[in-house]
């Protein structure tokens, strides 16, 4: 019976345990790795996050540069502005520079296009030689004939005076009146007269004098009506004067038909259009 059965095909291995045991240690060390790895992952993931949350602002980067911007435009225009108010000053002959208590003029200067108003037709007081800046000298004789056609008398006492003028005038008023001359004329180098664009009229009503009763003539209503129209422009009105200045109802300065018209439509004295303007003298 023995010889009758078949022998088994199973075979029993044996296997070293120390081989085993190897094994087993390296399959642990790669389960210990994998799940380091994945530990490591995700530390560095919240890492990652922290610090965009500190780095990034508040609010978003379009803002921030919107904002930058806006900072550079507004300093750009603040020098832009300075630059124009600087650029506008470099010529005292501008229409419209600012002369008065606070803004002077240089002993030396003197424009250099004065006319003798003679030569338009422009009667003076007495007869005598007078300047004015071209520009000005041509506008003045418009002004004169159409006042005159109009009925009214305009006679010119007084145009364009230098440094050298206004010393002697001042000198005079001050030796009569002491400190009372500065309300009534200019100290040298802050008068109207010194940049050739201003004039006194006076007229026969006003006695041919230089007084505040040329208020009180139908020639100062046609000036009050129509001088802007001419360029020119009654410098020291009365009641609302900004400039330290008496009432002046004679004292024209000529500033253009352009800028005429804008200082009419401001509302404002020619001083607060002057120095809303900003064209400081520099020469």
């Amino acid at each position: 019976m023995a010889q009758g059965r078949k022998e088994s095909s199973a075979k029993i291995v044996f296997i070293d345990p120390a081989k085993q045991r190897r094994r087993r240690r390296l399959v642990v060390g790669a389960l210990i790795l994998v799940c380091l790895s994945g530990l490591l992952y995700s530390l560095l993931g919240m890492g990652q996050e922290g610090i965009a949350s500190v780095i990034l602002p508040a609010d978003p980067p379009r803002s921030s540069e919107a904002s930058s911007t806006g900072e550079e435009k507004s300093m750009i225009h603040q020098k832009e502005d300075e630059e124009r108010l600087h650029a506008s000053g470099k010529t005292c002959n501008d229409a419209l520079v600012l002369v008065d208590r606070s803004h002077t003029l240089p002993p030396d200067y003197v424009p250099s296009d004065l006319v003798s108003l003679s030569a338009y037709s422009v009667p003076t007081l007495g007869g005598r030689e007078m300047l004015l800046r071209r520009e000005a000298a041509e506008h003045l004789r418009s002004l004169v004939a159409d006042a005159a056609a109009d009925g009214e008398d305009l006679v010119v006492a007084s145009a364009f005076r230098s440094y050298e003028g206004q010393k002697a005038s001042y000198g005079r008023l001050k030796s009569i009146y002491g400190r009372g001359a500065d309300a009534m004329s200019a100290t040298p180098g802050h008068s109207q007269h010194q940049l050739g664009t201003a004039v006194d009229f006076t007229n026969a009503a006003a006695d041919y004098q230089i007084r505040r009763g040329f208020a009180r003539t139908s020639a100062y209503d046609w000036l009050q009506a129509h001088a802007t129209e001419y360029g020119f422009a009654l410098a020291y009105p009365h009641g609302k004067n900004q400039t330290g200045y008496y009432f002046e109802p004679w004292h024209y300065r000529y500033i253009g038909v352009e800028n005429a018209r804008r200082l009419e439509q401001s509302g404002l004295t020619l001083q607060g259009f002057l120095v809303r303007e900003g064209v400081f003298p520099d020469c």
